[in-house]
């Protein structure tokens, strides 16, 4: 079986859709599939693709307009037509558009993976280009693919409720764990909790600092480090509370990556995510595969949490936030050295790269010979 990816851009630095199409195709090919991808070489010099693997086909970047229109990737779609089927990441640009259209003209199926781009806080922003695109393209090229991937039920449902019929497939984001370090075992002199992503309101960072807040001396042995950048705005407004409230034991590293991240991330005892909207979360997956228990909120889609055994999936707000924050505290390092170890296994056996590429070659396999439904299709 021959399948190509296809992503508008495979930078480094250009957050979840990358990395994960990276690690599935990696997988894809550990299964005995011959998977490549197919991208636009970074714009900037500075910049650079996640890899140099010839599995990666980085055509010179042309693009223009905001729908990233490529006549290169257009040729190298006509020229190389050699595929079972064709696999499309992202929504709203050209390449993304040009493969279902190539798909469809050579007779051949395609999957469409929105990454999130069909949620509703996606669909608000820049919506002008969307309706756009929905009316030119998008529409039409969603509504005949052979498939719609999504990475969790909540992201099915989602797209349900926008009224397609294709068959939806719920395979999630992979992490590649082949690479992990053995699991921190030192207790921290204090517990440090911590954040990883974008500096912006969807985050709801404000609402684990009124949290930390309300927690009053309970937290005075322990740390919240927050870790990444972005809105400049948002950060001045998260600083002016912190500095009102004499929260000093709140501590902001600005971005991280690569290995410094990873270490940072194993030095948690507990990672939060309580975000407005989130379509995945892969900081979840990743903490866990170091042990680090986790705290989510329900606008995730990390139910499991609860039901593994590895964490807290929760309602949003402070009250109920502040109540899990003291709860882990309190919470003994046996325990939650046993709740991170539930974490391991369980993303070991549902995230890992290969899990992930077994679930997609399923996939696949059903769309161009049929048979019994996957029970993973919505």
């Amino acid at each position: 079986m021959k399948v190509l990816h296809t992503i508008s851009g495979l930078n480094k630095g250009s957050g979840g859709p990358t990395t994960c199409t990276y690690n599935l195709v990696k997988g894809l090919r550990r299964t005995g599939i011959d998977a490549k991808i197919l991208t636009l070489a970074p714009a900037n010099s500075n910049d650079s693709i996640i890899s140099d693997e010839d599995v990666i086909v980085a055509v010179k970047n042309d693009a223009a307009n905001p729908f990233v229109f490529s006549r290169n990737f257009r040729n190298y779609l006509k020229t190389d037509t050699d595929y079972d089927i064709y696999h499309a990441n992202g929504l709203w640009t050209y390449p993304s558009h040009i493969t279902a259209k190539n798909a469809r003209d050579s007779k051949r199926e395609y999957i469409i993976a929105p990454h999130g781009m069909l949620y509703p806080a996606g669909l608000e922003s820049k919506p002008w280009k969307k309706k756009l695109a929905l009316t030119l393209f998008q529409r039409y090229d969603i509504d005949q693919a052979a498939a719609i991937q999504a990475t969790c039920r909540q992201e099915a449902e989602h797209i349900a409720a926008l009224g397609y019929k294709n068959p939806i497939a719920i395979v999630p984001n992979s992490i590649d764990i082949s690479g992990c370090l053995p699991v921190r075992t030192e207790t921290n002199k204090k517990r440090r909790f911590g954040f990883v992503g974008r500096i912006h309101p969807i985050k709801n960072i404000d609402i684990m600092l009124e949290a930390w807040n309300a927690l009053g001396n309970k937290t005075a042995e322990c740390e919240l480090i927050i870790v990444g950048d972005g809105d400049a705005t948002y950060k001045k407004i998260l600083v002016e509370y912190i500095q009102k409230h004499n929260l000093n034991n709140v501590v902001f590293t600005g971005f991280l990556s690569g290995a410094e991240l990873t270490e940072c991330i194993r030095s948690f005892d507990y990672l939060m995510l309580v975000s407005k909207s989130e379509n995945f979360g892969m900081v979840i997956p990743e903490a866990l595969i170091n042990g680090v228990p986790c705290i989510a909120t329900e606008h995730t889609p990390w139910d499991e949490l609860n039901s593994e055994k590895c964490g807290w999936w929760i309602k949003d707000g402070v009250e109920s936030l502040r109540t899990t924050i003291h709860e882990a505290i309190e919470l003994s390092e046996e325990n939650r050295l046993e709740t991170g170890k539930r974490g391991i296994e369980f993303v070991k056996t549902n995230y890992s790269v290969e899990a992930v590429a077994r679930k997609m070659q399923t996939l696949y396999e059903w769309i161009l010979k049929g048979g019994e439904k996957p029970t993973f299709i919505y």
